[in-house]
C-alpha cells in the first residue's frame, strides 16, 4: 500500500512516498494524495532532524532505472554529509569514467533527493550548477551540510541571486557569500 507524509522545512514543503517497506518517492512539493503511514510519516521526521542538523537516517529506498544509474546511486549513497564530488569522478566510481553526462541524467532522474543525495554533485567547473528544484535549494542543502549557522537569513538572498548555479563553490562555501 502506497503512503505519503510531508514536512514544512526552510526550503518549503518536502514529500516522501513509501510503498511495501520502502522509500519510492521524495521531494520538494506537496505530498500526493495518499493515505499517512508510519514509514513515510518516519522518513519526514527524519527530515525535519536533517534540517534541524542531524545527519539523515537511512531508509529501505527503491530505485528504478537502468543498471548504470543504480550503481551511481549507490556510489552517491556513499558520500557524507558536508562532501560533495563532480559528475566526472562519480561516472569514475560507477565504473565508466567517461559517462559524467549520463550521471548528469541519473541525477536529474533521482526519484529520492535528499535520501539519495543528488545535490552533493556538482559540475568539474567547480560551480553550483543546476539542481531541478531550484539552484537556491542546491545551494541551501549544501550550506546546511556545511553547517551554515545562518541559513535561514541566507535563504532570500539565496533565491533572489541572478544567476546561483554559475557561482563557485568554493565562493559559496567559504566567505559567506551570496
Amino acid at each position: 500500500m502506497r503512503e505519503a507524509a510531508a514536512v514544512a522545512t526552510p526550503l518549503g514543503t518536502f514529500f516522501v512516498v513509501a510503498e511495501d517497506g520502502a522509500l519510492v518517492q521524495s521531494g520538494f512539493g506537496e505530498a500526493p494524495p495518499l493515505p499517512p503511514g508510519p514509514l513515510a510519516e518516519a522518513a519526514a521526521r527524519a527530515v525535519a532532524r536533517y534540517f534541524s542538523g542531524e545527519e539523515l537516517k537511512a531508509f529501505p529506498l527503491r530505485l528504478p532505472g537502468p543498471s548504470f544509474y543504480l550503481r551511481v546511486y549507490r556510489e552517491l549513497l556513499k558520500t557524507r554529509p558536508g562532501e560533495w564530488l563532480t559528475y566526472g569522478e562519480l561516472a569514475r566510481r560507477a565504473e565508466k569514467p567517461q559517462a559524467a553526462r549520463a550521471v548528469g541524467r541519473a541525477m536529474a532522474q533521482n526519484p529520492l533527493p535528499l535520501f539519495v543525495p543528488c545535490h552533493r554533485v556538482v559540475p568539474a567547473s567547480g560551480r553550483l550548477g543546476r539542481y531541478g528544484p531550484a539552484p537556491w535549494k542546491k545551494a541551501a542543502l549544501l550550506l546546511l551540510e556545511a553547517g551554515e549557522p545562518n541559513l535561514e537569513d541566507r535563504i532570500p538572498r539565496l533565491r533572489a541571486h541572478p544567476d546561483l548555479a554559475s557561482v563557485r563553490l568554493r565562493d559559496l562555501l567559504g566567505d559567506g557569500e551570496p
